[in-house]
């Protein structure tokens, strides 16, 4: 089956599961609530709530493919005349900086904190001896 096969096969049994939810719905006597129901009418239920969870579960998962194919977009140290796209990553006065949305020029990691989320701090810096030039 191709994908579009797939789509028509779901949107049939969503429009079916429709008809079904439309008939439950309707005023019915006590009498009517008391019988049983058909087999036929248990397997219409159970393919239309299967039928929305394959569409739930496919528009899930084609979003988690493009946020893999994504990665972490490592954007260089960050800079002042720049925006930055959701998702990019900057280093910015000693850390590591996500952005958690757009952003436009100028909103600095740190100063901006609906803007930016620390990922990694530095460690303090090695400062060495110059006479013996060990740590």
């Amino acid at each position: 089956m191709t994908d579009k096969d797939d789509e028509q096969e779901l949107a049939m049994i969503a429009a079916r599961a429709a008809e079904i939810k439309t008939g439950l719905d309707a005023a019915y006597s006590v009498e009517e609530l008391r019988r049983p129901l058909s087999t036929r009418s248990v397997h219409a239920l159970i393919a239309g709530v299967t039928a929305s969870t394959a569409a739930k579960l496919k528009a899930l998962s084609a979003r988690v493919e493009q946020l893999e194919n994504g990665g972490i977009r490592y954007a260089g140290t960050w800079q002042r005349a720049l925006p930055y796209g959701r998702g990019s990553v900057v280093t910015s006065g000693g850390g590591m900086w996500a952005a958690l949305r757009d952003t436009s020029e100028g909103e600095r990691p740190g100063d901006a904190p609906d803007a930016w989320q620390l990922a990694a701090k530095a460690a303090r810096p090695v400062v060495r001896s110059k006479a013996t030039g060990q740590q």
